[in-house]
């Protein structure tokens, strides 16, 4: 006989300013328990979302150490977080590095205000109607994260530890030494044929050319210097977690501490973690109570020069792991006079990891609130105070044996970055089950105030002793710069709910915020964001309440307004830079100059979200889920680019305009398959669908070639092609509207869809850049003492131009700018007719099209599987004696991934860069710990 799996029906999910039961939602929200989620090597919230929610996303932008995981709620923006109650940022504090070095990559790094994921409780998002009640913050949903709190009993004393290994996968593959001579050998010779109109380029006779490296060279050449393995290495995580937990009647405490160290794969890369967390309720009488929680951290973080110059300076500005792979093996790390060895203008990939890149970030965040009892349970009151107050600084040097920029010189740079968030807010909240409980009713009203203020600050210099650095940039002799901005805003609302659940079969609510913002003129400062859901509990219909396998069936629907506070409308001024002279030079002064005019018109954008929903529980709780169909018209958006009238100071203005929709669907489904006394089997399954497309567009925009006005947001215009020239070939007429170089063999055969004998607008196909389908699947199996995990998650349907393809672009190697990598082999030559990459004779710039080609266009189709996790419990009685739930666990994060996707990972973000990118590479990570409650 099998038991169903107890899927809680009354299971209380955070919403804004309050809670509810699961059963008595009315809008869309998704929760994720972090008890679910294997923690071993996590370091941010973030990482706790991949795929664990329908409608919530989480992609992976950057692999170094504390990376930036992108969150989107329904293929929204950036969402608004809200910490126990507490406005937060959601990106993190990273100061610049004062100009230093400037086209180094930018460090690209997640935000969460240093909280530490073993601290968390709940995390819900509210992703329709539902984060109307946040108004202005709100259009691209809410993330409501509830930490850990005491519980009245004895203390229990909890530890978490793990220790991990982390190995990188599979990563682009420069060519070995005698690799790279026969590729340029080769190519060389490709173009001395192009060059000299040489068949198959041309009509004269192939001629000889000696290559420039002789057979003998390539056989003695070997395997050459490894510099991925100079730059690359095998990581760690060490991860400690202790917390301590009780109380009484009159006080509740938990008092967390966790330690997060990580050496990154790329060397000198890496962070380290403190954080510690109070959180304590008192209860001085029946009508008052008060919280407090404060947290910490400290984080040090090693900033690797991973990635990809941040302009377009090309190889002179690579950093360490670019310049590995642009590095010809057949160059030893020190030149004979035992210095850095050089390659054209690129620094040397192991000097470049001499650069000095150290940010340290401190963070306190405070949460004050008292609960007032006004009239018992019925009428409460709460008055909350949260502080987010954050300090980073960073060290940045580059020393004189560093060749950078086609210099060696000495230079450095400190710089600091405060950030402060404050929550203010005062809340009455009145709950009253009337007509002997046929009618239940909540009402809740409140004010609030949230204030931001941000600073930066810093100074640079050059050519100061090694020794020194950055310890005392006045000793440099070069100049030294001094820098400072400060910015600031403030938000004001005025918000309520009114919720009336009738018969215990219809649920009706209302909300509405009335938010005002420092940074509009005082006639469109403030706006009304009003909302309204209903749900009806079918189940509990007389018609279907002896319907026994039904144990929840609800249908609901919402619809309400959300904002965005973006935009700034007043004039601003800022200094032009040029010292202008007076008094024949005895005065000199520095103009200041207008920047922008004042907008009065300017109003923040603005969404109306629609959902239509149904919740389900059938079998005895047996199979449960959600599934849910949505829509976001988002109107007033901003654009900074308007023209301006003629003869105008400027040439752009902001202006306010267009139309976007989003829709799409969401289905989260969890099953119990099996669940047995030894033996039990749970699933889960969210999918999600989003299309993002435009309806308007702003008047002054201009389509680009191809593009209809109601295509979907960020759609990819290209030619299509089909394969490459072959020498002998009969061209179609259309490849002969080319530049003659396009015809050339090893150039792509461009497709004329429409046949008109033309490249054309006509024939430009538009691909879309957002997935059709998101999903994650994830089971969990438990046998007697033993649980397994496994987790997967992954997308469909989407493009992407593979930038990475940049490194086998026969061009860059011929021009000696690096050494290509193994895709090299399948460039098309007139010895390799069977090659797939366009040849030498291939410049897509030249080919005068009014789009680009989709040659390196690919699907960044995936399946990943996160976690596979298993664990032992140990609850024998002679260790449960001094020891509670004392669990041995392994967990391997990232073992592999599935896609048709070339050279790298479909996932991580690799920016078009000159020369190429180098993104930060994808890990697998491999733990062991242990939990033990004492």
């Amino acid at each position: 006989m099998l038991d169903a799996k107890a899927n809680d029906l009354n299971e209380i999910v955070v919403v804004g300013y309050g809670t509810t039961s699961r059963k008595n939602l009315s809008t869309s929200v998704a929760k994720i328990d972090p008890k679910d989620v294997p923690q071993a090597a996590n370091s941010s919230v973030a990482q706790l979302i991949f795929g664990r929610a329908a409608g919530v996303q989480a992609v992976q932008r950057s692999a170094e150490p504390g990376g930036n995981i992108n969150i989107s709620i329904s293929g929204r923006g950036a969402p608004l977080i809200v910490i126990d109650g507490v406005v937060m940022p959601y990106d993190g504090l990273e100061p610049g590095n004062s100009g230093v070095a400037n086209e180094l990559n930018g460090v690209r790094r997640g935000g969460f205000a240093g909280l530490n994921p073993d601290d968390i409780e709940s995390m819900e998002f509210l992703k329709d109607a539902s984060a109307g009640i946040y108004g202005v913050n709100a259009a691209n949903g809410v993330v409501l994260i509830t930490t850990k709190k005491g519980k009245l009993g004895r203390t229990s004393v909890n530890y978490d530890g793990s220790r991990s290994f982390v190995a990188n996968q599979k990563y682009l593959e420069p060519l070995a030494a005698h690799a790279y001579m026969e590729q340029y050998n080769r190519l060389a010779f490709d173009k001395y044929l192009f060059d000299n109109k040489m068949a198959p380029y041309g009509t004269v006779a192939p001629g000889t050319l000696a290559p420039k490296y002789t057979p003998s060279e390539i056989q003695s050449a070997g395997e050459g210097t490894d510099w991925m393995d100079l730059v690359l290495r095998n990581g760690s995580v060490d991860n400690h977690n202790l917390s301590i937990s009780g109380g009484s009647d009159k006080l509740t405490y938990y008092v967390s501490g966790g330690y997060f160290g990580q050496d990154g794969t790329v060397k000198k890369s890496g962070m380290s973690r403190y954080t510690g967390r109070m959180n304590l309720n008192f209860k001085f009488t029946e009508w008052l109570g008060l919280n407090a929680i404060v947290s910490g951290g400290k984080t040090n973080y090693l900033n690797s020069t991973a990635g990809w110059q941040s302009g377009n300076a090309g190889s002179q500005a690579f950093g360490s792991l670019q310049a590995a792979v642009a590095y010809p093996r057949i160059i030893p790390v020190y030149d004979a006079e035992g210095n850095y060895s050089l390659f054209q203008v690129t620094g040397n990939p192991v000097s470049l990891l001499d650069i000095k890149d150290k940010t340290s970030l401190n963070n306190l965040n405070t949460t004050l609130s008292a609960e007032i009892k006004i009239l018992g349970n019925d009428l409460k009151g709460k008055l909350l105070y949260g502080n987010n107050f954050e300090s980073s600084n960073r060290d940045f040097f580059v020393p004189s044996t560093t060749f950078y920029y086609q210099l060696y010189r000495p230079r450095g740079s400190r710089n600091q970055a405060e950030r402060q968030l404050q929550t203010m807010e005062a809340t009455l909240s009145y709950q009253k089950n009337l007509l002997d409980d046929q009618l239940k009713v909540e009402f809740m009203g409140g004010i609030g105030q949230y204030t931001n203020d941000y600073l930066t600050f810093g100074a640079a210099s050059a050519d100061m002793k090694d020794g020194i650095n950055t310890d005392r940039l006045g000793s440099g002799t070069g100049a030294i710069t001094v820098n400072s901005s400060r910015y600031a805003d403030k938000k004001r609302s005025y918000f309520g709910r009114a919720s009336f659940d009738i018969l215990d079969r219809y649920v009706v609510q209302f909300t509405g915020r009335y938010d005002g913002f420092s940074q509009f003129f005082p006639e469109n400062k403030y706006s009304f964001f009003p909302t309204a859901s209903v749900a009806w509990k079918v189940s509990n219909e007389p018609f279907l309440k002896d319907v026994s396998f039904i144990s929840l069936l609800k249908i609901r629907a919402s619809m309400g307004t959300t904002g965005e506070a973006f935009g700034f409308a007043y004039a601003s001024y800022g200094p032009d830079n040029s010292l202008i002279s007076f008094n024949s030079g005895g005065t000199q002064l520095y103009p200041y100059a207008l920047s922008q005019f004042d907008r009065p018109d300017l109003q923040w954008p603005k969404t109306v979200n629609k959902n239509v929903g149904l919740d389900f529980a059938i079998l005895n709780n047996r199979i449960s889920g959600a599934i849910d169909l949505f829509q976001d018209d988002m109107t007033r958006n901003i654009s900074e680019d308007a023209p301006t009238a003629p003869l105008s100071f400027f040439g752009t203005q902001p202006v306010n305009g267009a139309h976007r929709v989003r829709k799409g669907w969401e289905v989260g489904v969890t099953t119990s398959n099996i669940s047995s006394n030894n033996f039990k089997w749970n699933s889960t399954l969210n999918l999600t669908h989003v299309k993002f497309q435009h309806k308007e567009r702003f008047p002054f925009e201009v389509l680009a070639q191809g593009a209809q006005i109601t295509d979907p947001v960020n759609s990819i215009y290209v030619f299509r092609t089909n394969g490459l020239i072959q020498p002998g070939e009969i061209l179609t007429d259309a490849q002969k509207t080319l530049p003659a170089r396009g015809q050339l063999p090893g150039n792509p055969r461009i497709v004329d869809l429409d046949g008109d004998a033309k490249l054309t607008a006509a024939d430009i196909v538009r691909y879309d850049s957002n997935p059709d389908l998101t999903v994650g699947f994830g089971n969990t199996f438990s046998y007697k003492n033993f649980d397994l995990n496994i987790f997967f998650y992954g997308s469909k349907g989407a493009y992407g131009f593979n930038n990475l393809r940049a490194w086998a672009n026969p061009q860059n190697i011929l021009s000696g700018a690096q050494s290509g990598i193994a895709e090299l082999a399948d460039v098309w030559t007139a010895s390799n007719p069977n090659g797939t990459i366009p040849g030498v004779a291939f410049d897509q710039a030249a080919l005068g099209l009014p789009a680009g080609l989709d040659v390196d266009l690919q699907k960044t189709d995936f399946i990943r599987c996160r976690n596979i996790a298993m664990g032992y419990t140990l609850n024998q009685s002679f260790i449960s004696k001094y020891v509670r739930n004392l669990r041995l666990f392994l967990d391997i994060q990232n073992p592999f991934i599935i896609t048709n996707y070339k050279i790298a990972d479909p996932e991580v973000q690799a920016e078009a860069r000159k020369g190429g990118p180098a993104p930060y590479p994808m890990a697998t990570t491999y733990s062991i710990g242990f939990k033990a409650g004492f």
